[in-house]
């Protein structure tokens, strides 16, 4: 018997079985997908290892609207667009049913429908005031923000009854049409006051007087009779599930979601609780505890409830003793779950063998959702190489030939991740660091709260190395000259980037630090600290100094903090968190002219001569690649390889793609 027999217990809803207690949620990473007008290979090649990495449900968003490509929402526009109307794309679709249905899994269409163009819940006024503004701007306004992210900026007019009832037979026949290409359910979005269902249950946006508006039971009328109507025409055995928001702040309340799922018995069959806000419910370790959920208290009060209806919380369930739990206790019947099966391939096959202390944990960075929003375009996954290549990578992996010694110079997450690799290839590996500890840049993350995901991901790394009897020699430096004398078969140098230090006046001064420096070691700086550069990394260290009690001020040459954070779901967390220190502040557009002791000289934007009091002063520039200590490498073995920051300064992520494919290579 496994470990987690709740979770991977069989359930029953009507006639229908599902295997387990896991559904993969809508989360499709973007650009699997090229232009391609039915699904593309990579997709239907990680749908189905969805299903194979254990989710019960596998579900599909229905991305056929022919205007995607026009959206205002710059996230929005780079979803796949199908021409669903051609019978041999939709064959693709029925591939993609059989594909799930290969491994005793069942297929959810996803829909969110906005209504017809112009309309919405009630009448609205043109929003004038965030016309012209970037993405980023125009969503920091909190006013109608369901609207911005649909591009509805003009005015618009309140839906009528008969309007109303078009949508809800939009959604039977798109139902039925994909039960017709072998697709088991409906998910419809109904969350956040963004798809017109949501904006009818969310008091903030329905103001109306009539049968759909004012109580409760007004409010869930035209939600109910989409689910109603699709189970009419698609027959009881055709689950619908909905996505709600179990609360939102100043909006529909806890018991609103209670007498909601207690209405929605018999039209809905699985209520999948979200938080009031699409970020809320992409926990980062900005806004989240470890081991604390906060969707999990609206699944827990609904099952307390009563009501007859299945219910799934959602946003960071990875854990699979918690989650075991929460089944087993009554707190929740299925676990939604997104970034669990992306960040591990075989998320499945470790908690059914009882290994879950290799499920490779999620840094909780949101790239997989979109890395930038100004390109390279790709699907990534910070701590999954595979993700991306998934579809390709036994063809791109080599065959594992004679056993071969490997040296690996440095113990950050790239070094670790190749020396993995490799002993995992039936390698020999030492791996050599000239610190006293292993992690590289990610040693911040022991002392920073919020970085605690990435401290997991750190230390799993360290145990992993041990569970594959990798060699580890801490406290060495390693000279290409012993590398030759040990004679090793290959040599993989991962040996980091350092500080860049700009070329400004008074630099060289001891009272100015680096910013990886100060980390363990803020107690002996001053009181009032100036932070020489806004990227996420000096934002992320001031926002570290503040919370440790220092006075920080982040000088940048960007017109915003950490312009270089993820866009979606992430940079919005990390500035709730500056916003709420009162001894955090911050001055854009600068260029600093020189440092002198105890203040720091800049211009600001009208190129004004300004400065700025400090104690101590912390330098973060970037960082530059070693790569002519990692090319002293070359010639110490057969085989050479460069990894990681030294070969190109990037993050995590590049960090462990490039280790994973030098190491597969041996």
């Amino acid at each position: 018997m496994s470990k987690y027999n709740h979770l991977l217990s069989p359930i029953r809803i009507g006639n229908v079985v599902l295997k387990n207690r896991m559904i993969a949620s809508n989360a499709l990473p973007h650009f699997l997908q090229g232009p391609e007008p039915f699904p593309a290979e990579p997709i239907i090649h990680h749908l189905a290892n969805l299903a194979k990495n254990g989710a019960a449900i596998v579900t599909f968003a229905d991305w056929t609207h022919p205007h995607q490509r026009e959206s205002f929402n710059e996230d929005g526009k780079r979803f796949p667009m199908f021409n669903i109307k051609d019978p041999s794309v939709q064959n693709y679709f029925s591939q993609i049913a059989d594909a799930v249905h290969f491994y005793g899994s069942k297929i959810s269409i996803a829909m969110m429908n906005f209504g017809p163009k112009g309309y919405g819940v009630c009448d609205e006024p043109p929003m004038p005031e965030i016309e012209g503004m970037d993405m980023g701007s125009a969503l920091k306004n909190e006013k109608h923000i369901e609207r911005l992210m649909i591009g509805n900026t003009a005015g618009i007019k309140a839906i009528t009854e008969e309007m109303l009832g078009n949508v809800v037979e939009e959604h039977a026949e798109r139902a039925k049409f994909y039960q017709n290409l072998g697709f088991d359910m409906a998910t419809i979005h109904m969350a956040y006051r963004w798809p017109l269902a949501a904006q009818f249950l969310s008091p903030l946006r329905n103001k109306r007087t009539d049968q759909y508006g004012g109580s409760l039971e007004n409010r869930v009328r035209f939600p109910l009779a989409i689910c109603q109507r699709i189970k009419e025409v698609c027959g009881k055995d055709f689950l619908v599930e909905v996505l709600i928001s179990g609360n939102e702040d100043g909006g529909a309340t806890l018991e609103d979601t209670i007498d909601f799922a207690k209405l929605a018995e018999g039209s809905i069959d699985i209520i999948q609780l979200r938080a009031g806000t699409a970020t809320a419910s992409h926990p980062t370790g900005y806004n989240s505890v470890e081991g604390e959920h906060l969707t999990l208290q609206y699944a827990e009060a609904v099952k307390k409830s009563g009501a007859k209806v299945f219910v799934a919380p959602i946003g960071g369930f990875q854990n699979p003793d918690e989650n075991d739990e929460y089944i087993a206790t009554g707190k929740a019947d299925f676990i939604g779950m997104a970034r669990a099966f992306i960040c591990d391939s075989e998320y499945y096959k470790k908690i059914y063998s009882g290994k879950a202390n290799d499920i490779v944990p999620c840094i909780r960075c949101n790239k997989c959702h979109v890395p930038s929003m100004t390109g390279p375009w790709s699907s990534v996954c910070s701590v999954n190489p595979v993700i991306g290549l998934a579809h390709r990578v036994k063809q791109l992996v080599a065959p594992t030939g004679e056993k071969l010694k490997v040296a690996v110079i440095g113990g950050g997450p790239a070094g670790m991740e190749a020396a993995i690799i490799a002993a995992r290839r039936g390698h020999k590996v030492t791996l050599y660091e000239k610190n006293s500890y292993l992690g590289g840049q990610l040693r911040h993350a022991d002392f920073s709260s919020f970085k605690w995901p990435l401290k997991n991901f750190k230390d799993f790394l360290v145990r992993q190395l041990k569970k594959e009897n990798v060699q580890v020699m801490l406290n060495t430096v390693a000279k290409p000259a012993l590398i030759r004398e040990e004679k090793y078969d290959a040599v993989i140098a991962a040996v980091g980037a350092e500080p860049n230090i700009p070329n400004i006046p008074g630099v060289e001064n001891n009272f100015v630090r680096t910013a990886l420096s100060v980390y363990g070691d803020h107690a002996t700086l001053g009181k009032r600290i100036v932070i020489v550069g806004g990227s996420e990394t000096g934002t992320e260290t001031g926002i570290f100094l503040a919370q440790n009690g220092h006075e920080v001020t982040v000088l940048t040459r960007q017109n915003r903090l950490a312009s270089d954070a993820t866009p979606i779901h992430y940079i919005e967390t990390v500035r709730d968190v500056w916003e709420e220190l009162d001894n955090f502040s911050y001055i854009t557009n600068t260029k600093i002219t020189r440092i002198e002791k105890g203040k720091i000289i800049y211009l600001d934007v009208n190129g004004h001569e300004q400065t700025v009091e400090a104690d101590d002063i912390v330098i973060s520039g970037g960082m530059n690649a070693l790569r002519d200590e990692a090319i002293s490498f070359f010639g110490t073995a057969e085989r050479f390889f460069m990894v990681g920051d030294c070969e190109k300064v990037g993050c995590v992520q590049t960090s462990m793609r490039t280790a994973f494919g030098a190491a597969s290579q041996l």
